[in-house]
């Protein structure tokens, strides 16, 4: 059976389509980038906003685009919390929950594999992220944000064995990954018997020879003494996602967020001071039930005095089933997106400023593919970095010279390592 695998929304959705990936090659199916020539599509779906609940029902249409019914099984979070809109969209066959997610292959073999053409050779790849892949380590999350679905969606916050995971890193490697990401719905509360994340973290890099380990995205209020050890490790990326939602107290206390903005910021000063050149990127949601123009403000102005690398920047969408949904206060779209403009236009100008910081520098990068001549890969710091085609290998690391930075990303020529 050829399958075709996609997904929408975070990292973890794409440690979970990599595992999916790995996990159908290794029953004997072949996996396919092209629907064209796929007997089956698998989608990992995401809701965490209304924008991602709609790509995730494109994705699964996607079949009707062929001369034939392509039978789509959907997994994943919009999957689990609106099963019945999924099942009517045609060619979905089969709607698999995240709580039988490691189950998956062996749904679609039982429901799917008879009407499906045999396929004798598994993929020669075992699914994407060579160069980076993604590995879960936790699941589910038990904070309870008031505009969050997560918790419904895959349940309160659990980790996976150590051994496990250290498994799968070995695996990995051995397939050719270059650098892992560790990732999760909150890796920060990472337990398992008496191991916590620093301490996954010192495992993988004491125990296995990993080039470079990034982490998919810390709380803000787990940044202590031991977390900000973890950077002792030279390979630990000096990359930290910190998610903000937003820099008004009185906003946050609405949101339910465990977090203020100044312990957001006393965080983001002890990783600076502990980890110097890290790239602290975030979230912020804009417009959320009851946001006056003077906490949006407050708001704008915090996000512009933090320097982040960059933001992730959307306008608040009510979810089903969340106390925000029922929220009063609720805004007219005009205003959400005139506000989002705004935040946008602060957070690009933030970015700007953190990548003018590599004019000139060398920089060392991991190569991962080439687009309309122009060679790519990323920094520990996950700055993007273009060169022009040439003798440059993919899976492969080199140093760059930054020469210019422009719309998001820093191009140069390629040197000699120092």
């Amino acid at each position: 059976m050829r399958v075709a695998l996609s997904h929408v929304g975070c990292k973890l959705n794409q440690a979970e389509i990599e595992a999916l990936a790995r996990a159908f090659a290794a029953a004997g199916h072949e996996v396919v980038t092209d629907l064209a020539c796929a007997d089956v599509h698998v989608v990992n779906t995401c809701t965490v906003t209304a924008e991602a609940a709609r790509d995730s029902r494109r994705l699964a249409r996607r079949g009707a685009r062929y001369g034939r019914e392509l039978p789509t099984v959907v997994t994943g979070c919009h999957a689990t919390t609106s099963p019945k809109e999924m099942e009517r969209i045609p060619g979905v066959a089969l709607v698999v929950n995240n709580h039988n997610k490691a189950r998956l292959v062996e749904a679609v073999e039982r429901h799917l594999l008879a009407s499906a053409p045999s396929t004798a050779q598994p993929a020669s790849t075992p699914g994407p992220g060579r160069t980076r892949a993604a590995v879960k380590i936790q699941e589910g999350c038990s904070v309870g944000c008031s505009f969050c679905t997560v918790p419904r969606a895959r349940g309160p916050a659990r980790s996976r064995p150590l051994k496990e995971v250290l498994a799968e890193v070995a695996r990995l490697l051995q397939g050719g990954a270059q650098e892992l990401i560790l990732t999760g719905v909150l890796i920060s509360s990472y337990r398992s018997g008496g191991v916590d994340l620093p301490g996954l973290v010192e495992a993988i890099l004491t125990q296995l020879p990993l080039r470079r380990l990034r982490l998919s995205s810390l709380s803000p209020w787990a940044i202590g003494p031991r977390e900000l050890a973890m950077w002792s490790h030279p390979r630990l990326c000096r990359h930290v996602h910190l998610s903000l939602q937003s820099g008004c107290a009185a906003t946050l206390r609405r949101m339910r967020r465990p977090c203020t903005p100044e312990q957001f910021a006393a965080a983001v000063a002890r990783l600076r001071a502990a980890v110097p050149g890290v790239a602290i990127t975030t979230d912020v949601i804009v417009g959320f039930p009851g946001e006056t123009e003077e906490e949006f403000q407050d708001s704008l102005a915090f996000v512009a005095a933090m320097g982040f690398a960059r933001a992730h920047v959307f306008g608040f969408s009510p979810r089903p089933g969340t106390v925000a949904a029922t929220l009063p206060g609720q805004l007219p779209p005009e205003v959400i997106r005139r506000r989002v403009a705004t935040m946008r236009a602060a957070a690009a100008a933030a970015q700007g400023a953190f990548l003018a910081g590599y004019m000139g520098q060398r920089v060392e990068v991991l190569w991962e593919g080439e687009r309309g001549g122009w060679w790519e890969g990323h920094t520990d710091t996950y700055v993007p970095v273009r060169v022009p085609a040439g003798n440059v290998e993919p899976n492969h690391w080199g140093w760059v010279e930054v020469e210019g930075v422009d719309g998001g990303a820093a191009w140069g020529r390629a040197v000699a390592p120092p």
